[in-house]
């Protein structure tokens, strides 16, 4: 399962997010892209959802320099790792 491609569609405004899938990549910070913290945690509800796993607590906060391909990873090693 290609996760990045799922992920960007739930940071897009299919999603819980404002911009337009292809205008996101794994190199963008996600407050280039519209996320607060607020918008972040609507993400972590759906990311949650949608793969079936729990966020670990210090992936809760982001800073400026959180990339989308930070979230992909770590949705990958949730999915892979078990965490659950």
């Amino acid at each position: 399962m290609k996760i990045l491609p799922l992920i960007i569609e739930l940071m897009s405004d299919k999603g819980c997010g404002v911009l337009d899938s292809e205008d996101i990549s794994a190199s963008r910070s996600l407050y280039e892209i519209g996320f607060d913290s607020l918008r972040y945690m609507e993400l972590v509800v759906l990311l949650e959802e949608k793969f079936s796993i729990t966020m670990p607590d210090d992936a809760l906060e982001i800073t400026d320099r959180t990339q989308v391909g930070d979230i992909a990873r770590l949705v990958e090693e949730c999915v892979h790792g078990g965490t659950a």
